[in-house]
């Protein structure tokens, strides 16, 4: 340890091109030139890969100027970072980042030639705004009760998923667009969920989550139910109908929780889910009875419900652990075992850090921008 930190100490040469020196910026007397910013950039691609353009460099200038206003700043409220902080923010900066052993560091900085005097500084920086945050920022930090049960509520508001299908009418000539409209809602309450019209009028099925849509779609599924129709509705060129198939609420607490379940991918379900239902198949005996009838090996899942998609989430909502159930997606059909539910529900604690990690941020993005002000930045333009 005591040899990889004495290393931190060493500057190693950066291979730049010759270049003219000119000043790109002053920041309160303090000069930026285009060799820091090359300086910079030369840093980035060491430690992440090859990248340039003009945007990158606007970029760097934006944040070579942050970080004389943020240690001038640190300056002004006496803050002082030891090096024992430097060298182990450096030290852990590089194990975490690239997952190195202590004793693979120094190898990996000599062969990515990586310049830590420079990279010191750009941590340095980094752990000042922090300890600026924490003197001006944390203090006034209060989260209330009410701001917990708003979030609480939000999160916990009725939410639905709705299964439904629309049907696009387009416009053509010598034809009532409007009647054959109207004809197809009649068709469509007299018939089930699988009717499917002919050209010219074209259809697709959707799973959506309601609160998370925009617009005029969810204006016009959150007033639907099962088997409810709306339209026809007026589009630039034709008209659309829309025909709730299924709706269910999604609970929170579900929606929170980790579903750990067993898969199978087969091309042709028909009769095999029927014969593994005769069999009382159930997590324990899936994998034998699968290899009985010759499927392909079970792979086992953990996933949390909310990362599914919308489809996978109505159907998951009307599963019992140890129900196996069937989705279809074109030509392949999944059997499914659901195994267990965890719950995850986010407790108040959880809640509260959330608010208070967005008040951070809020904050101190605000205060950056009162430092920005308070300082003469000039550009210098060849």
């Amino acid at each position: 340890m005591r040899k990889i930190l004495i290393l931190l100490l060493i500057i190693l040469p950066i291979k730049l091109l010759a270049v003219k020196i000119e000043i790109v910026a002053d920041v309160n007397g303090e000069p930026i030139s285009n060799l820091d910013i090359e300086k910079r950039i030369n840093l980035i691609n060491s430690l992440f890969g090859t990248q340039s353009g003009k945007e990158l460099k606007l970029q760097i200038l934006r944040q070579l100027i942050d970080d004389i206003i943020i240690i001038n700043e640190a300056q002004k409220l006496n803050i002082k970072l030891s090096d024992e902080e430097l060298n182990n923010a450096v030290l852990s900066s590089l194990t975490q980042s690239f997952k190195l052993k202590d004793d693979e560091i120094d190898q990996y900085i000599e062969k990515h030639n990586i310049d830590l005097n420079l990279l010191k500084k750009q941590i340095k920086c980094q752990l000042l705004w922090g300890k600026i945050i924490e003197a001006r920022v944390v203090p006034s930090i209060n989260i209330s009760d009410k701001e917990v049960n708003d979030v609480k509520g939000q999160m916990e508001r009725p939410d639905y998923l709705i299964t439904f299908q629309e049907f696009i009418i387009p416009s053509q000539k010598d034809e009532s667009v409007y009647s054959t409209a109207k004809d197809l809602v009649e068709k469509l309450r007299n018939s089930n969920n699988n009717f499917i019209p002919g050209p010219p009028i074209k259809a697709h099925k959707a799973t959506v989550n309601l609160n998370q849509l925009k617009g005029t779609l969810k204006n016009v599924l959150e007033g639907l139910e099962t088997n409810d129709i709306a339209g026809p509705v007026s589009l630039s060129k034709g008209y659309s109908i829309i025909k709730v198939i299924d709706k269910v609420q999604l609970d929170h607490a579900l929606l929170e929780s980790i579903l750990k379940f067993k898969q199978i991918l087969v091309k042709s379900s028909e009769s095999l889910l029927d014969n593994l239902k005769k069999q009382n198949v159930n997590c324990l005996n899936f994998d034998k009875l699968a290899d009985n009838f010759k499927l392909s090996n079970a792979k086992e899942f953990e996933v949390k419900m909310r990362d599914l998609n919308p489809d996978l989430q109505a159907l998951f909502i009307k599963t019992g652990v140890n129900e196996i159930v069937e989705f279809r997606e074109n030509s392949t059909a999944r059997l499914m075992m659901l195994c267990d539910i965890k719950s995850n529900a986010a407790d108040t604690e959880a809640i509260k850090q959330q608010i208070y990690q967005q008040k951070i941020m809020l904050q101190s993005n605000l205060l950056l921008d009162e430092m920005r002000k308070n300082v003469a930045v000039s550009y210098q333009y060849s």
